[in-house]
């Protein structure tokens, strides 16, 4: 393999939007939530990001359209509902096995947070709110009432917008759009920016190694604004969503 060449530890094509993304916060696996708007269905989709191994892809619940992704820990996916349609406040849990089976659900608590210990999860009908704590893996209650807990810690590293684009100047096109997103990571320089081209825009990523370049993509093509999101790192592996937001990929960093 060219040492001058990054190449993706993970990427996937899905037929729907990518909504949201969660990562395990025990282990190499990334979850993935894709809607499509026409049919009204979610899917989901996990990934050990660190092997490449497909855990399980766009399999759906039903009523999906109402669930979405709420966190992974210890390999499981959880999915939430709302309380109603028109309100953000969760309730229900629907957790998923490794397989993309149904482990176990309840959907008359909501999942508030996880601890190293296990989940902590309420009833949101009762004020104020009053934590027990269940296991991840089958949804047994190991204690009730507990009044005080430490949630996991997450490293998850995200770019800074650079405040001047001048010290990379010489790193960027002449069309480049601002802001830029930067970061230093390890031996590596990695920049997200935007290019015009007449009233449309791309976003491109690159990524320099010693002076070299090592990587460079296009992340999205023909915007008409600009995309918010550049990319996060976690466990030295730095995910992308690309092609019109139906393309995941992540590079070993």
């Amino acid at each position: 393999m060219d040492k001058y060449t990054l190449k993706p530890s993970l990427s996937e094509t899905f037929k729907s939007i990518i909504w949201k993304i969660e990562t395990d916060d025990t282990e190499s696996v990334i979850a993935i939530e894709t809607r499509n708007s026409s049919d009204r269905i979610s899917h989901y989709s996990a990934y050990n990001y660190s092997t490449g191994e497909c855990l399980f892809k766009e399999v759906t619940v039903e009523d999906s359209w109402h669930w979405g992704l709420d966190r992974v820990h210890q390999g499981i996916v959880f999915l939430h509902s709302y309380v109603h349609e028109s309100h953000p406040e969760h309730k229900g849990i629907i957790a998923l096995n490794n397989k993309g089976n149904i482990a176990w659900q309840q959907f008359n608590k909501t999942l508030y947070d996880v601890t190293d210990e296990g989940l902590m999860i309420y009833n949101p009908k009762i004020q104020p709110k009053s934590f027990e704590l269940i296991a991840a893996a089958d949804g047994s209650k190991i204690s009730g009432n507990t009044k005080e807990f430490t949630p996991v810690q997450r490293n998850i590293v995200v770019p800074d917008i650079l405040s001047d684009s001048a010290l990379v100047k010489n790193l960027l096109p002449e069309n480049v759009v601002e802001p830029i997103f930067y970061k230093k990571f390890n031996d590596k320089v990695i920049l997200v920016y935007h290019v015009r081209n007449k009233n449309l825009f791309s976003q491109q990523l690159a990524v320099y190694q010693d002076g070299n370049l090592v990587l460079r993509d296009n992340l999205a093509s023909d915007i008409q604004k600009l995309n918010p999101e550049a990319f996060f790192i976690e466990r030295n592996h730095m995910f992308c969503i690309r092609s019109n937001k139906q393309q995941f990929v992540s590079y070993l960093v």
